[in-house]
């Protein structure tokens, strides 16, 4: 009977100490990360960018469309933007001034620097707007842009530009391989310029929106990561949503990182989760870097720290890795 006694309380023991640790271990998954904050990718971007001005649009926007081809797809996506079918949508401002207004307040609400796509103008407006905020990159599409890889050499030599970023050439279906924009990789490579590049799909109806756009998966890029294994380069909206073959990039090229982008407001809450918990349970968290892609909703910062910090299968650590820490290795910053 003693025995058994003892049996029974050692059983309750065990079981109090199990319940004890999950509780310890869900309230460290909880815990918001509060400190400072690197968004590597931020828009110096036009109040009508996407659409009449002003405009919303709410998160998980491709999901549930419910579409019919007899309409033009682009008079549809208007018509949600004009008509959020959520009951929260990010609110986009009316002016080009309020978007750069309200991104700088969440900036500074939430203790965010960022790395800022668009022209050197815009960079220099925005720099003038909120010193030490903005790290200057610079929006490149070779079939739109005329910009040349010596120019891109010489604003860096000039200290104008931080960050090649954001490579939208995908939009005109020039994939990251394509030997036209050779040349760009190597005088990043050379000049040791870290370049942001947008792979994976556009918004939902992109073809649609832009006549010669390409899903591209992020094995497209292998060549320039064999030929370059010195090149910082993050790829955008990390690559969504071909998960397989971004995990064999990283496993096998540790020079590469992703940026989260704009899949908080892309996607259902629970398939961003699913996609960004498969790559870390993989090992990879130390690669995923946060980003915003606000442009002209400025509210989409707040929405993407909020994403973060709201994974239930993010500790503390890990939310600060991908707030701040993996963006700080990659840009070399003090």
């Amino acid at each position: 009977m003693v025995f058994g006694i003892a049996k029974t309380t050692i059983v309750r023991l065990v079981v109090k100490a199990i319940l004890i640790s999950c509780w310890i271990g869900h309230a460290h998954a909880s815990e918001s990360y509060s400190g400072p904050i690197i968004d590597m990718h931020l828009h110096a971007f036009p109040a009508d960018g996407n659409g009449p001005a002003p405009n919303a649009i709410c998160p998980g926007i491709a999901s549930n469309l419910k579409y019919d081809p007899q309409i033009p797809w682009p008079a549809v996506l208007n018509r949600m933007m004009q008509e959020p079918r959520c009951e929260n949508p990010i609110q986009g401002p009316a002016t080009d001034e309020e978007v750069r207004e309200q991104t700088i307040a969440y900036m500074k609400k939430y203790n965010v620097r960022g790395v800022l796509s668009g022209s050197t103008t815009e960079i220099k407006q925005w720099q003038a707007a909120a010193p030490g905020l903005f790290i200057a990159g610079l929006g490149l599409n070779i079939r739109r842009d005329d910009t040349t890889p010596e120019e891109v050499a010489e604003l860096f030599d000039a200290g104008e530009l931080t960050v090649l970023a954001e490579v939208t050439n995908q939009y005109s279906g020039v994939l990251a391989d394509d030997p036209d924009f050779a040349p760009f990789w190597k005088v990043a490579a050379e000049k040791d310029i870290p370049v942001g590049i947008h792979v994976g799909v556009g918004p939902p109806g992109a073809p649609q929106l832009y006549p010669d756009f390409l899903a591209q998966s992020p094995l497209r890029i292998e060549k320039v990561l064999r030929q370059y294994p010195t090149l910082r380069v993050y790829l955008m909206h990390a690559g969504y949503p071909f998960v397989d073959e971004l995990k064999a990039l990283l496993y096998l090229y540790p020079q590469l990182c992703v940026g989260v982008g704009v899949l908080q407001i892309a996607l259902p809450r629970n398939e961003y989760y699913r996609f960004l918990e498969e790559l870390v349970i993989s090992g990879f968290v130390d690669r995923i870097m946060y980003g915003s892609d606000q442009m002209n909703w400025p509210g989409a910062i707040e929405e993407g720290i909020k994403a973060i910090n709201d994974a239930p299968f993010l500790n503390l650590e890990q939310k600060k890795a991908i707030l701040y820490d993996n963006a700080v290795r990659f840009l070399r910053l003090d």
